[in-house]
């Protein structure tokens, strides 16, 4: 990985999403499951639209973000070279065969890259359904999955039935088995999750465990940061 120079200390408005989420370094956040390696074997489970399959094509459009750096937990306007830089559009399907287009709509929202075979996926994907299911989530934010690192080989396998025993309701997208999407969005662990404004650009991306307290509190802050 090359070496990254930190981006300058935020000012201004980029502040107010740090205040916003200023307890969230802690304690919790240091539970991850490195990406590296973790992709899955050499089986050909690529497939489009409805024939069942784990993982399907994925189009990217744009230029990939950086890579999160692998030093930190919380990235922001400190720390990231992706801080304000409009995200790439991810264009593929549901586990469905549906059309599912992650862009820039006007709409802020949180991507969440998720692995059936990662423990801590397995406690954040729940969190996030017990807090949407409150009515935790802001109006004019949206929330999308993309399931990666599909590994037949590994435990909590198909991911397509552990996020329906689940009753996952946010859109969900396959990724592709080179996990081009994961790749694209600099994830460097698990759980990973970017987010964007509403003109589509990063304010944040975490990679570790979260807490239903902290995760609402993020999602506030994107859903009104400038």
């Amino acid at each position: 990985m090359a070496q990254q120079t930190p981006a300058p200390p935020a000012s201004g408005q980029s502040r107010l999403f740090l205040l916003a989420v200023g307890a969230l370094v802690v304690v919790g956040l240091g539970i991850v499951a490195v990406v590296a390696g973790s992709r899955g074997d050499d089986t050909d489970t690529e497939a489009a639209s409805s024939d069942g399959a784990e993982t399907a094509v994925v189009d990217v459009t744009g230029t990939p973000l950086t890579p999160m750096p692998s030093n930190v937990q919380f990235a922001d306007a400190n720390n990231d070279l992706a801080y304000g830089v409009v995200a790439p559009t991810l264009s593929g399907t549901g586990f469905d065969g549906s059309d599912v287009v992650i862009e820039n709509d006007g709409s802020a929202k949180v991507i969440y890259f998720v692995a059936h075979w990662c423990p801590h996926c397995q406690a954040e994907v729940p969190m996030i359904q017990g807090l949407v299911d409150d009515g935790k989530l802001p109006e004019g934010l949206d929330v999308y999955a993309v399931s990666t690192s599909v590994d037949q080989g590994r435990g909590n396998y198909p991911p397509s039935d552990w996020l329906a025993e689940e009753g996952f309701t946010p859109t969900v997208m396959r990724d592709d088995d080179s996990a081009s999407a994961l790749s694209a969005f600099g994830a460097t662990s698990f759980p990973f999750a970017v987010y964007l404004n509403a003109n589509n650009e990063v304010v944040a991306r975490t990679a570790g465990s979260l807490d239903a307290n902290q995760t609402e509190q993020l999602w506030q802050a994107t859903a009104t940061a400038p």
